[in-house]
């Protein structure tokens, strides 16, 4: 991928100008998981004031109105964004309509891994969540069942869907994030894998460039509105965008902020961005600190 300028910023005001509405990533970049950010909701009340139409693209693994009620408990008013775009509400459609081959040849029977509160995947669905491996046609991995396990507390578990060589579907790529300031793994981690061992996986969600068409279907944007996404995963906010075609900025105090000894709202050394771009051969637009105005 060839490597292209990227520019340094302070805030979105400074390049805003330049396009007609936003896609915004949430966790690492509006909320931790827990709470907003400080500069989020201001910069998400400019946007609003600004014109300029905000969609939401979450790789969350769970119905999309799930995640709109949630931001809604964290204070970040409904009326601040258009469109809510959950990767889970992509598995959720695709599950549902079943046209897609890979998930038209899926049974009824499901095991799955994941905390409560992705439940919602199952919302008028036909399927039968089990207990047991052994009476499964497929898994769902939506993450791990508590946040402080590690992958390889799911092992043997995947050792065993392998054995009876059950498809997975993982509507969350992401592998790890900072939950209330603490790096857990996510479902990506197991799903990943349980793909390391052969095992076959369906991912929906960033970075396939799918999950933002499903999203401009929401946005419905016309085909020459210029667009700028605000992410801060490299493997899937980046890549996404990268192979969406669409210009991003990389939020630098996120999941990225460690390796590049830059805390949120600091930029990081351009020598150490340089090298992260380049060990991943991805491209951004611009980088800034935090998600602010």
């Amino acid at each position: 991928m060839p490597t292209t300028p990227y520019k340094m910023i302070n805030g979105l005001s400074e390049v805003i100008g330049n396009y007609d509405a936003v896609i915004l990533d949430l966790w690492g970049v509006v909320h931790d998981g827990v709470t907003p950010y400080p500069s989020s909701i201001p910069a998400m009340e400019a946007l609003k004031k600004a014109g300029v139409p905000v969609a939401l693209l979450s790789n969350a693994p769970r119905r999309s109105s799930v995640v709109t009620a949630r931001m809604e408990e964290m204070g970040i008013a409904r009326d601040l964004y258009g469109p809510a775009v959950a990767s889970g509400e992509i598995a959720y459609h695709q599950l549902l309509s079943r046209t897609d081959p890979w998930y038209a040849k899926l049974g009824r029977k499901v095991f799955r891994t994941g905390p409560v509160r992705d439940h919602s995947m199952f919302e008028g669905q036909d399927v039968e969540v089990v207990d047991h491996l052994e009476d499964a046609d497929w898994l769902l991995c939506t993450g791990p069942n508590d946040d402080d396990a590690k992958v390889s507390d799911y092992e043997d578990m995947l050792h065993a869907a392998k054995a009876l060589d059950l498809p997975m579907l993982c509507p969350n790529p992401d592998r790890e994030v900072i939950r209330g300031g603490v790096r857990i793994i996510c479902a990506g981690a197991i799903a990943g894998r349980y793909e390391e061992l052969g095992g076959n996986v369906r991912w929906e969600g960033k970075p396939l460039a799918s999950a933002y068409d499903f999203c401009l279907q929401a946005f419905d944007k016309g085909p020459d509105a210029k667009l700028l996404v605000v992410g801060d995963s490299i493997s899937t906010d980046i890549t996404g965008s990268n192979n969406a075609g669409l210009d991003v900025v990389l939020v630098t105090g996120g999941i990225h902020a460690e390796e590049l000894d830059a805390p949120r709202g600091t930029l990081p050394d351009k020598g150490k961005l340089d090298a992260l771009l380049a060990a991943t051969d991805r491209h951004i637009t611009y980088a800034m600190g935090d998600f602010c105005w």
